[in-house]
């Protein structure tokens, strides 16, 4: 059942981040506890980034990296025109990314201009312009970026990928056991449970040739 109302398929495949089993936010009838314990094994992280574009960029180095600080990990890192782009990738982790959602839209931008302009001169303020942003942690749909696995439950990542009763299908970045916290593990996943729906529907004696190649 959908806020559209109810939806009937012979099999589905379950995409939505742990974080969103494991706090109920999809629920399953019957409930499938194995997913709920696997969902907690599998928290999120948090990484965000802001994109700035940059006038003069042919005077920054290209493919470079450029830390914002060493001694605390209130920081960003910056990439310097990624394939020569005219821009700037920040990167910003953990506690730190989560207190600069919570200031608010626009953070950060401000906190990466303030931070490269203190360490590359004053001139580098109105030389950078804003992109975009991330706050994956306050998107309702994913509650953070990508999964890692508690001490000593990696196991939890097969248990999540498996399908139930023919039916439900798991895929997703915290579903692969080599590719995790990676966008092609997440593709890889998904093409992996859409061959096993294939299999499961497939008329008798067509499994063979749906196997995977």
């Amino acid at each position: 059942m959908t806020s559209r109302g109810q939806v009937v398929a012979k099999a589905a495949i379950i995409t939505v981040p742990p974080s969103i089993i494991a706090c109920e936010f999809l629920r399953f009838h019957p409930p499938l506890w194995e997913k709920l314990d696997a969902a907690h094994a599998l928290p999120l992280g948090l990484a965000d980034k802001v994109f700035l574009r940059i006038d003069e960029a042919a005077e920054l180095p290209q493919g470079t990296r450029l830390f914002g600080a060493i001694d605390r990990v209130a920081t960003g890192s910056y990439h310097l025109r990624p394939f020569g782009r005219p821009i700037i990738e920040g990167y910003f982790g953990g506690q730190f990314a989560r207190e600069l959602e919570q200031q608010g839209e626009g953070s950060f931008v401000r906190f990466a201009i303030d931070q490269i302009t203190a360490l590359l001169g004053r001139d580098m303020r109105k030389r950078l312009h804003p992109l975009a942003e991330s706050a994956w942690g306050g998107d309702p749909f994913a509650r953070g970026s990508y999964s890692y696995a508690k001490v000593g439950q990696a196991d939890a990542r097969a248990a999540l990928a498996e399908s139930v009763d023919n039916k439900l299908f798991f895929a997703g970045e915290a579903c692969s056991r080599r590719d995790f916290s990676t966008a092609h593990g997440a593709y890889r996943t998904g093409i992996e449970a859409a061959k096993q729906i294939l299999r499961a529907l497939a008329p008798p004696g067509k499994h063979r040739s749906l196997g995977a190649h």
